[in-house]
């Protein structure tokens, strides 16, 4: 543990410190004041929230995952679960790296609202200078137009640093405004909005069609059996992609799902025809700020196009909420079924942050002078 300075009025001394991520010794101290961190987020994060990150630590970490944690007294100012990492841009240097779970889409650390520049900065030093410390650390997947990639920028001038972007990327994202009619007749050309309602048409034909949004009132295993049998039956069993290929996968989706409803922070939607669900679509949403988690349809249907049609549907949901704000795709940027139905983007990109001395400066540098070299070859080729 380190003690570094405060930059707050309030505290007399932030503590940082890298523990363990073996949850068996997370006690009820941490796991308290995470809680307490979760609702008052300077940007939310689900998937660093304690009851999505814990089952993925149990599921998925090795011994070089750690938990960086800044503390002020006994509140959490900020987390970020990290990788120690060696090897970048083909060069061997040490560097701590946001940790990017299977299943996680977005990686910005939790950080306190008004603390976000002294949680920063100590994350910063405990990373980049403490005992602990390597030639520099790489937050991945932040938001470009968020308050922590701006009060990052002025922290690492401050601290004598040097940062740099690199790997941005562009992904669908659907804002509140709008209604669903409205976004749609806006984005979708009119062609094909009267193609999807004649196959919404034909598929009832069938049966009775049924929009179905998850409520406390609903048995919620029987949603998730129902969604992990749905996804497994098809290609993605055929390739052992779907969830319960692999035990990992299905135990953290179980505990996730379970602990995101008890959270209020589930947002599960599903068409059936007659009582047979043939689409779902599972999401995580919190104070407004939502992620698209899991899709999957039954392929007996496939020509009647269920997924468009179950994203068509949580769109009417979300945009009829009064808290809702944005719903993140997580989809590839070249993904074209939800670019066509969501035009507007989110920008994320990764942060590589020196330490604030000259050799670690000097490594950062030259780390980023080969991306550079090894973008332009690559654009070159195109």
């Amino acid at each position: 543990m380190s003690h570094i300075a405060a930059t707050s009025e309030k505290a007399s001394e932030i503590r940082a410190e890298l523990l363990s991520a073996d949850v068996n010794q997370f006690d009820e101290r941490l796991l308290s004041a995470w809680r307490r961190l979760a609702g008052d987020l300077a940007e939310e994060n689900p998937f660093y929230e304690s009851w999505a990150l814990v089952p993925a630590l149990q599921s998925y970490a090795d011994k070089k995952v750690r938990l960086a944690c800044i503390w002020s007294g006994d509140e959490l100012l900020a987390l970020l679960p990290v990788r120690a990492s060696r090897g970048y841009a083909r060069l061997p240097v040490a560097h701590w790296k946001s940790w990017i779970y299977p299943h996680c889409y977005f990686t910005t650390p939790l950080v306190k609202r008004g603390a976000v520049a002294a949680a920063l900065s100590s994350l910063m030093a405990l990373l980049c200078d403490g005992d602990e410390a390597r030639d520099f650390l790489s937050l991945s997947r932040i938001d470009c137009e968020g308050n922590l990639l701006k009060t990052a920028e002025k922290t690492v001038q401050m601290a004598g640093r040097s940062m740099y972007e690199t790997h941005r990327i562009g992904r669908a994202i659907l804002r509140s405004g709008a209604s669903a009619e409205a976004t749609l007749a806006v984005h979708v050309r009119k062609k094909k909005r009267k193609e999807l309602k004649r196959l919404r048409n034909r598929l009832e034909e069938l049966g009775h069609v049924h929009v179905r949004e998850y409520s406390g009132n609903d048995n919620l295993d029987q949603w998730i059996e129902a969604f992990l049998a749905l996804e497994d039956n098809g290609w993605k069993r055929k390739r052992r992609t779907s969830l319960k290929a692999h035990e990992a996968d299905e135990y953290w989706f179980r505990e996730a799902i379970s602990a995101a409803s008890i959270a209020g922070k589930l947002h599960f939607i599903r068409i059936d025809l007659d009582d047979r669900p043939i689409a779902m679509l599972v999401s995580l949403i919190a104070n407004g700020a939502g992620y698209s988690l899991k899709i999957c349809h039954d392929p007996d249907f496939a020509r009647y196009s269920p997924g468009v049609m179950i994203e068509i549907e949580a769109m009417r949901s979300l945009l009829e909420r009064d808290d809702f704000l944005f719903m993140d795709s997580c989809a590839s940027p070249d993904h074209s079924m939800i670019n066509g139905l969501w035009r507007a983007r989110r920008d994320l990109t990764t942060l590589n942050i020196s330490g604030s001395g000259l050799r670690r400066r000097t490594i950062t540098g030259l780390c980023r002078r080969l991306e550079g070299v090894r973008a332009k070859v690559s654009k070159g080729r195109k």
